[in-house]
């Protein structure tokens, strides 16, 4: 019992990383439509003044702030468990269903494909930092900053994917729920509805919670 709840505790730490992480990505997020519209009105002042407003450096920061969107938000996304699914049948499944998937996945898939990456990425940047490599661009960037994100990105990824096997392991020991994501639901709070409308809908919930009274799904989740 005490294992389990240090490895909960573990679970909300690694969430609250996570979700620093995407505080900072959104910032980032920021500053990459603050540089990209710079580099758009510098080009058009350059074409017409004849200054040197833009310039290669600026066009590289953007792309390296764009590569740093999905490198370090990535693990957000998975924290929240908001990444893309090709699995049809999981939101159909119970909360112990989705926990077996996730955990399997995580621990069969994910982890091992993160640590693989690290093998391939960090000796990648590595020979690109002791090299010293810059842009081939006039008045670009060093090269070796942007090829960290790859390796620190998978770090990120590998810390988010324990978190979610150790939730995965809390659901199938009782110690925590998966939150529900009804998207109709979250759709029909920002639409207005008519009183018909809204009693309409408030029958067909009822029904829906008298039938799954009688007859519950498998597995009692």
């Amino acid at each position: 019992m005490g294992i389990l709840s240090a490895l909960m505790g573990l679970a909300r730490g690694i969430d609250r990383f996570s979700h620093g992480l995407g505080i900072l990505t959104g910032l980032i997020t920021l500053l990459m439509i603050g540089v990209g519209l710079f580099n758009v009105i510098g080009r058009f002042v350059d074409r017409y003044a004849g200054t040197a407003l833009s310039s290669n450096s600026l066009l590289e920061a953007q792309w390296y702030l764009f590569s740093a969107v999905f490198l370090i938000g990535g693990a957000y996304v998975l924290s929240r468990d908001e990444h893309v699914r090709v699995d049809l049948l999981y939101t159909r499944l119970t909360q112990r269903g989705r926990a077996w998937i996730n955990l399997l996945g995580t621990l069969l898939f994910l982890l091992p494909f993160c640590v693989l990456m690290l093998n391939v990425s960090w000796p990648w940047f590595l020979l690109s930092y002791r090299g010293n490599e810059g842009s081939p661009d006039p008045g670009g960037l060093l090269r070796w900053p942007v090829k960290l994100l790859v390796p620190l990105g998978f770090v990120l990824l590998l810390i988010a994917g324990v978190g979610m096997a150790l939730k995965a392991l809390g659901v199938l020991s009782g110690h925590h729920r998966y939150e529900e994501h009804d998207e109709v639901q979250a759709a029909l709070a920002d639409v207005e509805l008519s009183d018909e409308e809204r009693r309409a809908l408030d029958e067909l919930e009822l029904a829906r919670v008298e039938a799954l009274r009688r007859d519950p799904p498998a597995g009692g989740n």
